[in-house]
């Protein structure tokens, strides 16, 4: 599920700004940008965020803010490494170098803040800065729980279209089998009466309990209710579900599909295809719910 969050927290002058951004993803993905003060304290920013979230691909940057332009340090040795580096491949390969002081100074370890680099990360300090992390995560979570909410109702809403349209396939099921009786008929008479040959009674009635057995539906009827009760239950959990959602939303789809390859009936098939859509819209939504 998507979302962003903020956490501020004070230390001493400065202030710790957290700022996380979400999108949907099946596995927890996280990208971190910490200032270089602060480096030491990744993974610990980590296991806060792994603690608050387990599915999500994350964007979390940690920042100092409210220092200025004295707390930094260009790095003049690592700016001529990169100069001299860069004119010596750009002469190497015949082409020109177009270095520039704002591209240089973009490049990692050139611009080092002074002010707390040099020094070990306090217990303060770093109670601050996860205090911030913790913020901004449980902003985050508050957005995605709203989303949540929406997606729950919205998956409700669908579960209630697969019943129904089970209701109408079970109604409907019976009278696939009374249909190829009359049809089983009605051929019969017809091809008998040209060729004037007779068929036994006890061969017809086989032959309409073979098609009663091949296009019995009731295993994968009762299956699939079970699969929506368990459905049901998984969506009113106090905790998320989303695996568990997934899995049934699998065997719903296999139990669905098993109806419309044995059913043998133009409107079961078109029943079959409307909750083959539904279901594949709610796949789209449980694959976002952690």
């Amino acid at each position: 599920m998507t979302g962003q969050g903020q956490g501020r927290r004070p230390y001493g002058q400065t202030e710790i700004t957290v700022e996380v951004r979400a999108v949907n993803n099946r596995f927890l993905k996280l990208q971190t940008r910490v200032s270089d003060a602060l480096s030491g304290l990744e993974p610990q920013i980590e296991n806060v965020v792994r603690q608050s979230l387990r599915r999500g691909s994350l964007n979390l940057g940690v920042y100092l803010s409210g220092r200025n332009a004295s707390d930094y340090r260009l790095q003049e040795s690592v700016l001529e490494g990169y100069v001299l580096q860069g004119q010596a491949l750009a002469a190497k390969l015949g082409v020109p170098a177009n270095l520039t002081l704002a591209g240089l100074l973009s490049l990692p370890g050139a611009v080092a803040e002074s002010g707390l680099v040099h020094r070990s990360i306090d217990e303060q300090l770093a109670h601050s800065v996860l205090g911030a992390v913790s913020d901004a995560m449980d902003c985050l979570n508050g957005m995605r729980r709203a989303e949540g909410q929406s997606m729950c109702d919205e998956l409700k809403q669908q579960m209630l279209k697969l019943h129904e349209l089970v209701d109408v396939i079970e109604a409907r099921s019976p009278g696939v089998v009374e249909e190829y009786r009359q049809r089983l008929h009605q051929r019969l008479r017809q091809t008998l009466a040209e060729v004037g040959a007779q068929v036994q009674e006890s061969d017809l009635v086989r032959e309409i309990l073979l098609m009663a057995d091949k296009t019995d539906i009731r295993e994968e009827i009762v299956r699939l209710r079970s699969h929506f009760q368990q459905f049901q239950t998984l969506l009113d959990d106090a905790h998320s579900q989303g695996r568990k959602l997934d899995f049934l939303i699998q065997e719903i789809f296999r139990e669905s599909n098993t109806i419309g390859s044995k059913a043998n009936d133009a409107e079961v098939a078109q029943r079959v295809v409307d909750m083959k859509t539904i279901i594949e819209q709610m796949r789209e939504l449980v694959q976002n719910v952690e």
